[in-house]
């Protein structure tokens, strides 16, 4: 019986983890993917649906709903952060930036973990993407000024192809620059230490 429980607990547990990946979150998507689950753990959908409320206390659809309202509530919009302006205009000016890149703020997960990075910036490009969920403001900004950092070292024709590798020397300038000119901000604007 306790076996028979664990299965089938991890079904309602398999459930959990596919919902938040898939692309649209009607009755339809849903209804598919637990006939999916329910079908490889040989369970009706009906029973699906039980365990999943005993195990989460909420329906699919409800627990689902409440997820992505969280991760709506939790985005945060550095666009339009006065500090954050004040910060990529204040990084321009130490650097001599000539352009400004554009900004991807990321709450993609996935991405980070498979590419194993918190921000990128493709030579020739003129943006930059950051991942930017559940980390501090002023790690993000040490990211930002990494980034930007690369952005100065393309201007200046300094990066050629294969140089970005972990303790290249263009990655250590922008690590180098990106701590100390953290701390100097952060006496400026003790408010981004979160």
């Amino acid at each position: 019986m306790i076996v028979e429980n664990i299965i089938l607990e991890s079904a309602a547990s398999e459930l959990a983890q596919k919902l938040p990946s898939l692309k649209k979150h009607n009755y339809d998507t849903i209804d598919k993917l637990m006939r999916g689950i329910a079908n490889k753990h040989k369970i009706t959908g009906k029973a699906l649906h039980n365990l999943f409320l005993h195990k989460y206390k909420k329906t699919p659809d409800d627990w689902i709903k409440g997820k992505l309202d969280e991760e709506d509530e939790e985005k945060v919009d550095f666009d339009n952060l006065p500090v954050m302006q004040k910060f990529i205009s204040w990084t321009a000016d130490k650097i001599n930036l000539e352009n400004i890149p554009k900004f991807e703020w990321s709450y993609d997960t996935k991405d980070a973990q498979i590419n194993h990075h918190t921000g990128r910036h493709a030579e020739g490009s003129n943006e930059v993407w950051v991942y930017v969920r559940n980390r501090n403001l002023v790690d993000i900004m040490r990211t930002v000024f990494h980034e930007l950092v690369h952005c100065r070292q393309g201007e200046l024709d300094m990066i050629q192809p294969g140089d970005s590798y972990p303790g290249s020397p263009i990655e250590m300038e922008a690590d180098m620059m990106a701590g100390k000119y953290m701390k100097i901000f952060g006496k400026m604007h003790p408010e981004i230490f979160q």
